[in-house]
């Protein structure tokens, strides 16, 4: 709960237990003024949000009771019921609130400042193939954090810019009511809109997410790039992503048949849409690297002119991670790159016996360890000419590799993520995913790979 939360809890909790512990209400309107003044804070400083309301109608009955009642002072009895009942209400109206929390980012591990700028690219070689009226020029929107000079005076921002179009959409994709995820929107971030970049060139790393994900669903591990001296480069793959809003306000949601269902469609239509989804995904990729190569005159802007374009990794999770590691097999300008549970499985024949010549690092979780996928991947890291880290996570499944774990202490239990520990799964992922490319696109040495162990991580180096 955030603090005016509590400022207003500890309110409800002060009307309930004076008179449960004194035998006497206080004077009348205190009680109703200190509870009215909570609220009134709590909503003006924090805002509203839905799991909340239990407690405002707590808040608002105990003001209004100790306008109404006339007589003072309680009895034995109604002071044990009040106490008794009273506090174990309270206790059921902030179950949602605590829950289904205000989801707080982690502070970023690195000592630099985050600057983050988001821009519309277009490929003018590539005809949109998705939507209700393919046609035209793909467009997607892809967002730039950089490690910035310190500003004064500016606020960071929103997890997510699109929080209200990505927070609707997901909350849908999950079963609940569109409204369910919107306290997300007061999830700060650890980046500040458009400030000056720091001095000197840094090594950039692309982010592809996974089907129906979203530019900023791995944002924690983005800021803990950045914050120790990386520039990350995070995709929306419209019509891959759960929800895509264009610099002209167009909102774009999925498109289903993009990835239809295996059994209303057969095999052989779903192999065909799989694997033309991840060659878009990587097709994207491959854009931003070449609106980097035009510098200052691309979209990017002053931004290009300072990447280091020599040093180059890409990552991604999901159907994100098996495009970074097309990418990878098909692009010299890729230096390294990591997938955490790379769907590899669409890829073409000629893809999957291409011949690996980058360092690979692949996290796998549970659900994603042993199956047909695994195989194919265990193929191309058997295949390489360069070091592959090969590494499993137990009690981590797919969506562990994403934000999701930060949503709710209790996301194990409510079917959205594996049982390993929020507090676990996340260092363990920092640790490999700077750990990695620290070694292969700073050179800063193994020490992350080599020495950092985790009880739940097996990992083995197949060597060339």
């Amino acid at each position: 709960m955030r603090q005016f939360e509590l400022v207003l809890l500890f309110a409800v909790v002060f009307a309930i237990a004076w008179p449960a512990v004194f035998g006497v209400r206080p004077r009348r309107g205190i009680a109703a003024g200190v509870l009215s003044v909570a609220i009134a804070l709590q909503l003006q400083v924090e805002g509203f949000r839905w799991q909340m309301v239990p407690l405002y109608a707590v808040a608002a009955g105990l003001a209004v009771g100790d306008l109404l009642f006339v007589d003072r002072a309680l009895p034995w009895s109604r002071r044990l019921a009040r106490g008794l009942f009273g506090l174990a209400g309270v206790g059921l109206a902030t179950v949602l609130a605590v829950v289904l929390p205000v989801p707080q980012l982690p502070v970023p591990s690195g000592p630099e400042t985050i600057g983050t700028v988001t821009v519309e690219l277009v490929d003018v070689e590539r005809e949109e193939i998705y939507g209700e009226t393919p046609g035209g020029p793909r467009r997607f929107m892809a967002q730039v954090w950089y490690p910035a000079q310190p500003s004064e005076g500016i606020e960071p921002l929103p997890w997510s810019e699109d929080w209200d179009v990505v927070a609707p959409a997901m909350s849908r994709q999950l079963g609940f009511p569109s409204w369910f995820l919107n306290h997300t929107k007061y999830t700060v971030s650890n980046g500040y809109p458009s400030i000056p970049i720091a001095d000197g060139t840094f090594p950039v790393v692309i982010y592809s997410h996974g089907w129906t994900g979203f530019r900023t669903i791995a944002i924690n591990q983005v800021e803990t790039l950045v914050s120790n001296g990386y520039m990350v480069i995070a995709i929306d793959h419209t019509y891959g992503a759960i929800a895509t809003k264009l610099t002209n306000g167009k909102v774009i949601e999925y498109d289903p048949a993009a990835l239809p269902d295996e059994e209303e469609v057969g095999e052989e239509a779903y192999a065909e849409a799989s694997s033309t989804l991840v060659s878009t995904y990587a097709a994207d990729i491959v854009t931003v690297l070449d609106t980097l190569e035009l510098g200052e005159v691309g979209a990017l802007g002053a931004i290009a002119a300072s990447a280091d374009l020599t040093r180059i990794g890409v990552y991604g999770h999901s159907t994100g991670g098996g495009a970074a590691i097309k990418v990878c097999l098909e692009d010299e300008r890729c230096d390294a790159v990591l997938g955490l549970d790379p769907w590899v499985e669409p890829f073409s024949d000629r893809v999957i016996k291409l011949t690996a010549t980058r360092p690979a690092l692949f996290m796998r979780s549970d659900e994603w360890r042993g199956n047909e996928n695994d195989n194919l991947l265990r193929g191309i890291a058997g295949r390489s000419e360069a070091l592959t880290y090969w590494v499993g996570v137990e009690g981590a499944e797919h969506n562990d590799f994403v934000i999701t774990p930060l949503l709710s202490p209790i996301a194990a239990q409510l079917g959205l993520k594996g049982p390993i520990p929020t507090g676990r799964i996340i260092p363990i992922i920092d640790n490999y995913l700077l750990g990695f490319f620290d070694v292969f696109l700073l050179g800063t040495g193994s020490a992350a790979l080599d020495n950092v162990s985790f009880e739940e991580v097996s990992v083995e180096v197949i060597a060339p």
